[in-house]
């Protein structure tokens, strides 16, 4: 594959790339800590770090905006494709190889998506079963209680 460099193909993607590729990276890491945080019940940190992701966000929202990308998740996918592919190759991919891994990382994502939908579907119809016999749980007890 001779394939040309992506600057050959969009300059500004590839300023872009470069400029936001740490950008990305401290997302998924403030992205991450919100994740933590929410674990711990009422953690004092959580409107701080939940702020300082949506900031991240915005910046890339900013320059996803200047370069006609929408939704800006579709930057950030870029960004993390290329980024993969330079440490895997270790060197910087060609716009074929940076578009042909996007196009994959976009099928196994969407795939993802659709079994996530189908295994929330699932914990929410457990969760209603599990509370529906918690009640009846208790009523069976009191019930037993009472013949006693």
């Amino acid at each position: 594959m001779t394939g040309r460099t992506i600057k050959s193909h969009d300059p500004d993607l590839d300023q872009t790339i470069i400029d936001m590729s740490s950008t990305c990276h401290r997302l998924a890491l403030a992205e991450d800590r919100v994740v933590r945080l929410r674990r711990a019940e009422d953690h004092p940190g959580l409107p701080s770090a939940v702020a300082h992701a949506a900031a991240i966000r915005d910046t890339l929202s900013t320059r996803a905006g200047r370069l006609a990308i929408k939704p800006a998740s579709a930057l950030r996918l870029i960004i993390d494709q290329h980024e993969y592919l330079r440490q895997k190759m270790g060197r910087r991919p060609t716009m074929d190889q940076l578009e042909a891994s996007v196009a994959a990382a976009a099928d196994l994502l969407a795939r993802q998506a659709l079994t996530d939908e189908s295994l929330a579907a699932e914990a929410e119809t457990i969760a209603r079963r599990s509370r529906h016999l918690g009640g009846a749980g208790v009523a069976a007890v009191s019930y037993l209680r009472a013949c006693a």
